[in-house]
Order: C-alpha cells, then structure tokens, then sequence
C-alpha cells in the first residue's frame, strides 16, 4: 500500500510538472510594447492587403496558423500587445518563437479566446528566401506569400 501511494504522489508530480512546462506564460512583459497595426499593400498587386505590425524595424505579414499544438516551449518572449485603430486589445499579444532565433516569425495570440487559433507573422523581408518555418505552422497561402 505505501508502495501504491509512493508511485501515486510520483506520477502527480510528474503530470503536475508536465503540465507547467507546457503552458504559455501569458503576462505581459513590465514595459510592453504597443504593436500600431498599419495596411500594407502588395507591391505586386494593390488589390492586396494585410493588416501588419512592425519589430525591431521589420514589417510582420500574416502567412499561417497553428497546424498541431503549440506548446510552452515552442513560446519565447511576449513582446506586448495589438493596438489597432487607436484601440489597445491587451487579450491580443505578440510573442517570439523559440524555434526561430531571427524573428522571421512573430505569434499573435489572444489570451482570451480558448477557441481561436494563433496567427503565425512572416517578416517581409523573407519573401521568396528559405526560411526555417517551424512544423506547427500552416502556411494559409496568402499572395503575398507565392
């Protein structure tokens, strides 16, 4: 029995420890950075755009969504949060990826909405270059993106 119980306390640790390690630490950084969305038309085509943000002096462009599950180590840094047309949305925040140390992609995710996807942001300045995209990402296919 005190067996049974040792190997009982043991796995819940384990599923305990498990289980934080694979959640996204969701706080905002103390000084976060407020992420103005602008319109970026193609220059291809002016029949298309995309709402984007920019970092560290580069344009984010949607180009996925998550394909699997992300977990908490697939999350680096949260940088800050949207603020479109004025309006602050503190629920929708800006991540690094750990799998990418370029920042080719950025991650928005609303804390909020359980049921919404995270959207997946490509620099522009990686259009037509090879790019290590991480596995959870789906390519939407947006033009752009062609």
């Amino acid at each position: 029995m005190k067996r049974l119980l040792c190997a009982a306390v043991s796995a819940l640790a384990i599923f305990i420890m498990h289980g934080c390690g694979s959640s996204i630490n969701y706080e905002l950084p103390d000084e976060p950075e407020k992420f103005n969305t602008q319109t970026f038309v193609s220059p291809t085509d002016k029949d298309d755009s995309y709402i984007v943000i920019e970092y560290n002096g580069k344009k984010y462009i949607p180009y996925g969504t998550l394909k699997g599950k992300l977990k908490g180590k697939d999350v680096g840094e949260c940088l800050g949060y949207i603020v479109q047309d004025g309006t602050e949305d503190r629920n929708t925040r800006i991540y690094l990826l750990t799998a990418n140390e370029n920042s080719d992609y950025l991650a928005e995710i609303n804390t909020e909405g359980f049921m919404e996807q995270p959207l997946f942001l490509r620099a522009e300045d990686t259009k037509g270059k090879n790019t290590d995209t991480p596995s959870y990402i789906e390519n939407l296919g947006y033009d752009f993106w062609r």
